[in-house]
């Protein structure tokens, strides 16, 4: 008779670890329920804060586009702002070329003292004031509106979308996704002081060293260019370089800290006319061709005939880069491939 009451308390005993095993259970997956849904209020919360709108469109497009369905280019704006009155102004410029069919990709860095005609002044003058002399003429809409219409109108491709982001987010993001690391791409050892606003900090940067960075020397890293031999081209393959490894660490974020972080720091400093569901399929393209199989990175070709000085409004002179007619149309030719134009 004890034998039977003996299996009935072990029935009862195992019942009961199987709700309990049940409960926490249920906890686990309410828990990553809310860690998703609060993740998804984060990413939302972001974009709308991002989300800039533009009420132009190309002269260059007969149809609307959309990311991540057709051929599309997308420019991005570093934005500086040096204290007193002097307005912002677009210190890097970069244009992604994507087709997400072919996944092939291009980044061009366009060097910031371009000279080419200025839709916004009806006349020529370097690329980079582009974005001030729209935002005298109607703030930070008119000045995106006014560098995407400097880069049509140089390269002859349809612009379609946009990102800003200031150099005080760029440090931000570096620090949210933990620092990045990339084999140091100068000429010669070059020692560098970061801003005043990241700290002053002086860092040496030694060609070919692997080097795990931090916001304020990633940004002091990508900002060199009058210490750097190759000055502002060798900047932009640096850029171009960062640029890369971000988008590569972001792709890898999984901790709840980092994703808030990075996301808030998105949300504050940046602007675009990229929707949320636009950023979705950027982020499923890259993760496709971030083994750089389909990815091409153009920089313009320095030489002495580049070099132009022109009279100034004042006295001496002023720089200006003016790129062989060859090369842009080359470089020009190629994009219109990708974004399947008619030649």
């Amino acid at each position: 008779m004890n034998e039977p009451r003996t299996r009935v308390k072990k029935k009862k005993k195992k019942n009961r670890f199987l709700r309990l095993l049940l409960v926490v259970i249920l906890f686990c997956f309410v828990g990553a329920a809310s860690y998703a849904g609060y993740l998804a209020y984060k990413v939302k919360s972001a974009a709308d804060k991002t989300y800039h709108g533009l009420s132009r469109k190309s002269d260059l497009r007969t149809e609307k586009v959309t990311l991540g369905e057709n051929p599309v280019t997308i420019l991005l704006l570093g934005i500086e702002k040096y204290s007193g009155e002097e307005p912002p102004h677009s210190d890097s410029m970069m244009l992604i070329t994507l087709n997400p069919k072919t996944k092939e990709t291009v980044i061009l860095s366009i060097p910031r003292d371009t000279r080419t005609f200025l839709p916004v002044i009806n006349q020529e003058s370097k690329i980079t004031h582009a974005y001030s002399y729209g935002n005298k003429k109607g703030g930070q809409k008119a000045a995106v509106e006014a560098s995407m219409e400097a880069v049509e109108k140089f390269l002859d491709v349809p612009i379609d979308y946009y990102a800003t982001v200031n150099f005080k987010a760029f440090k931000e993001v570096v620090d949210d996704l933990g620092g990045v690391t990339v084999k140091v791409k100068v000429a010669k050892p070059i020692t560098q002081r970061s801003m005043k606003a990241v700290g002053g900090k002086t860092y040496t940067f030694i060609p070919g060293e692997t080097r795990h960075m931090n916001g304020a020397e990633a940004l002091t890293y990508v900002q060199m260019r009058k210490t750097d031999p190759e000055g502002d081209f060798g900047r932009q393959k640096r850029q171009q370089q960062i640029l890369q490894a971000l988008a590569d660490k972001a792709l890898s974020v999984t901790t709840v800290t980092k994703a808030t972080d990075l996301l808030d720091t998105v949300g504050n400093n940046i602007t675009t006319n990229i929707t949320l569901k636009e950023m979705f399929g950027m982020r499923n393209f890259y993760s496709s061709i971030k083994d750089g199989k389909h990815m091409e990175h153009f920089v313009f070709t320095h030489s002495p005939e580049t070099d132009v000085y022109l009279p100034a409004t004042g006295p001496g002179r002023t720089y200006y880069f003016v790129p062989k007619q060859e090369e842009v149309q080359k470089i020009s030719n190629r994009l219109k491939e990708i974004l399947e134009i008619n030649q």
